[in-house]
């Protein structure tokens, strides 16, 4: 990766700048942090023209997941939808289709999310996130080694959210680095549950030791949190379960 793939966008008024100078001839582009510089946001950014340049994946819509009210709530992003736009995303996916209606998606823990038009009549997005974002499937990009572990965390965390009143207003008021927390949390747990399935997946407990540490000394707030959230939907499960 390049220290020009890692560049920190900021989140003053030359975001738009950078974003069309880094989407020039792109569609879209997921810029990880450099954290050695003291950067440790992610970003997802995305154009939507005003035709398709033919030249690499052009999106003409994006959907992603918002909260209102302690709910989920599906939300589309297209050139008509009233720009520009600075709010919150939640958790779970994000889908950039274009005109024939192929995809490329993302998974993230949620975050900010601003878009704006251009004089061009170019509608640039920013979904950004103190937490990572995954790539997902996809036609022009290959598919981040932690997504199905992701997708599997988001889809369990699902149950409680379908099932029982007042499961999905407690994880909506988890932070993105609270929700990423509890994720590095239940992988470590599940390795350690099972010594089979640890020595199989080797790189993924590696992983999980590796980014344990690193976030129980820089984020502790937010790990601790992560814990008293597990805990609270693992009784709200078993409340379920009678």
């Amino acid at each position: 990766m390049t220290m020009d793939q890692r560049s920190n966008l900021g989140d003053d008024s030359r975001w738009l700048e950078q974003a069309g100078r880094r989407l020039a001839n792109l569609g879209f582009e997921l810029v990880e942090p450099d954290r050695a510089a003291g950067n440790d946001t992610s970003h997802l950014l995305a154009a939507i023209r005003p035709a398709a340049t033919l030249r690499h994946f052009d999106p003409e819509t994006i959907d992603c997941w918002t909260c209102e009210a302690g709910r989920g709530k599906a939300a589309r992003l297209e050139r008509e939808t009233h720009y520009p736009i600075s709010s919150d995303y939640s958790w779970g996916l994000i889908s950039l289709t274009d005109r024939l209606g192929v995809t490329n998606q993302f998974l993230s823990f949620g975050g900010a999310l601003r878009a704006q038009m251009t004089p061009d009549a170019t509608v640039l997005v920013d979904f950004s996130s103190h937490a990572p974002i995954l790539r997902g499937s996809g036609h022009s990009q290959s598919v981040d080694p932690l997504a199905a572990e992701v997708g599997a965390f988001f889809a369990r965390i699902k149950v409680p959210i379908d099932f029982v009143p007042g499961a999905e207003a407690l994880v909506a008021k988890a932070s993105p680095l609270t929700l990423y927390c509890a994720f590095i949390q239940h992988v470590r747990e599940k390795l350690g549950q099972a010594r089979g399935l640890r020595e199989a997946n080797r790189w993924l407990a590696d992983w999980s030791t590796r980014e344990a540490g690193r976030m129980e000394a820089s984020a502790t707030e937010h790990w601790q949190a992560a814990a008293e959230l597990r805990r609270q939907l693992g009784a709200i499960e078993a409340i379920a379960r009678g």
